[in-house]
């Protein structure tokens, strides 16, 4: 028994020796965001906003905020000489946004997608985002409580939750950029003042290009749900009735069902239907209470007006050549023969999109 506790007490110091590739946090540099952009030469300006954590003993550590910038005529290389400029080893695992600027993004993402995707150390939950303007100018807004890469986290964190913008990380934009049939929309940010950032919308892509064209906030809340894309809920105000009768309203999207259906006819015509059902409350209503609520009429004006809505984005889908709903996927999945015949880049544009929505209210709250 003694030699067996012997034995023990020899091998358990062996054992926990401790890890061999600890790397301490006081000697990294932590990077919790990154721009890309396109220089008027046609370089790429990276930049990245990152947290120096220096050891002030006694347990007490000083973290500060940096900004730090190098350009190159391509990604590869940037790294290297972004971390010659920072002092400690620079540390990409916890970059929570990238940002690439709109004119970079014109040109295509693949490569700086790439750069993340392949790299062991990368974060792959990071939020990507299109820029309006220079990725710069946004990472390098002066926030007094936190960095503006986590004030820019949670400001998409709260978008997403509205659905107001799609939930992207770099992954799942990678799966983007490899599948032919389908494209993607990105969150659109820009920098409103000083030390202002906001949400502007979406970013329609074709492939991985920006097309150079953007859905407003008020209308990407319509395109995810046409998308079936819902949240935890969809918040939006809307404008009903002519010039002379206007009535606003705001509501919320609780629920919703939608059907996709693309059909090929003999002339191999292609034509996408899509039905959208939706529950909404009603959060206000400015009205004369003397009058009696027409709930039966307020549905269909409300699905009128989201279908009017709904055909304006999906004109612009068209004409920016964006095959946000996967009809592609759709053709090569159902119609393989058609599939292999045709460019889709070019025969995407005499797709017939005809979407439909019908509203349903089902709580009004105090309102009425």
């Amino acid at each position: 028994m003694r030699k067996i506790s012997l034995i023990i007490l020899l091998i358990f110091p062996i054992v926990l020796t401790g890890c061999w590739d600890q790397q301490l946090l006081v000697n990294r540099t932590l990077v919790n965001g990154i721009s890309f952009d396109l220089t008027e030469e046609g370089k790429i300006t990276a930049a990245v906003r990152a947290l120096n954590i220096q050891s002030k003993g006694g347990g007490l550590f000083e973290i500060q905020d940096e900004l730090v910038e190098d350009e190159r005529p391509t990604v590869v290389g940037l790294g290297l000489d972004l971390d010659s400029k920072i002092s400690g080893e620079l540390d990409a695992s916890k970059a929570h946004v990238v940002i690439i600027g709109e004119d970079l993004a014109k040109k295509g993402i693949h490569p700086f997608v790439e750069f993340f995707y392949r790299n062991r150390e990368s974060y792959m939950s990071s939020k990507l985002i299109i820029s309006k303007g220079k990725g710069k100018e946004i990472l390098s807004v002066e926030k007094e409580k936190s960095p503006i890469a986590f004030f820019i986290l949670q400001l998409l964190e709260g978008a997403e939750a509205d659905t107001v913008i799609p939930k992207k990380n770099t992954f799942m934009v990678w799966n983007n950029i490899l599948d032919p049939g389908k494209d993607m929309v990105l969150p659109y940010l820009e920098r409103s003042g000083d030390d202002k950032v906001q949400i502007a919308g979406v970013a329609l892509f074709n492939g991985d290009k920006y097309t150079g064209t953007s859905l407003s906030k008020e209308k990407s809340g319509i395109l995810l749900a046409l998308m079936n894309q819902l949240n935890k809920s969809n918040r939006m105000a809307l404008i009903l009735g002519p010039k002379n009768n206007r009535r606003s309203i705001s509501l919320a999207i609780r629920d919703l069902r939608r059907n996709l259906e693309v059909q090929v006819d003999k002339d191999k015509k292609i034509t996408c239907k899509i039905d959208v059902k939706m529950n909404i409350e009603i959060l206000t209503y400015p009205q004369n209470f003397t009058n009696k609520i027409n709930v039966k009429k307020l549905n269909q004006d409300l699905s009128d007006e989201f279908t009017k809505r709904a055909k304006e984005i999906t004109n612009t889908l068209v004409k920016a050549n964006c095959d946000a709903f996967g009809i592609g996927r759709q053709i090569s999945s159902f119609h393989p023969e058609l599939w292999k015949k045709i460019n889709w880049d070019q025969e995407y544009k005499n797709v017939q999109i005809e979407p439909v929505v019908k509203v349903n209210i089902i709580k009004t709250g105090n309102v009425f």
